[in-house]
């Protein structure tokens, strides 16, 4: 007998990964806009961890969303690449609230102001915020293909 797929569970966490992702974009849009009215001769800029909110929609979108309306009747193939994608843009968002500390130098980030930096001090990518940028995007490329070679027939 064979096991019926349906897509309604990959489609509903794609939709609340980029629903959420969306919201969260929109406030970090309104956040920059505050500062550039404020502060008018700061720079503006996405920190890095916004990339991976940017990512997490454009993943649940593309890999998610796109082939499952795309294919009359999807086949395994393109649920593993839902899977896949279900994956992959959960573990972006999980990184993002941590990346986002240390970008706003809340709890992980707070050691470069007691070492003197000006609390004020602005740097589009933080130090810590970069690593977790970078590892969050390693970890689910690797958790994607592995979805991917595990369930391809």
């Amino acid at each position: 007998m064979d096991t019926v797929l349906i897509p309604q569970p990959y489609l509903t966490v794609a939709g609340l990964i980029s629903g959420f992702g969306i919201t969260v974009f929109m406030f970090r849009i309104q956040r920059e806009l505050q500062v550039r009215s404020q502060h008018p001769n700061w720079p503006n800029w996405l920190a890095w961890a916004d990339y991976l909110v940017l990512a997490a929609i454009v993943v649940a979108i593309t890999c998610v969303v796109q082939p499952l309306m795309f294919f009359q009747h999807p086949g395994v193939r393109v649920y593993a690449f839902a899977r896949g994608g279900c994956a992959a843009a959960s573990i972006l968002m999980l990184a993002y609230p941590f990346a986002i500390l240390d970008h706003y130098r809340i709890e992980i980030g707070a050691w470069r102001t007691a070492e003197g930096e000006k609390p004020t001090a602005r740097h589009k990518g933080e130090p810590v915020e970069k690593v977790l940028v970078v590892l969050g995007f390693l970890v689910a490329a690797v958790v994607f293909a592995m979805i991917l070679w595990r369930s391809w027939p």
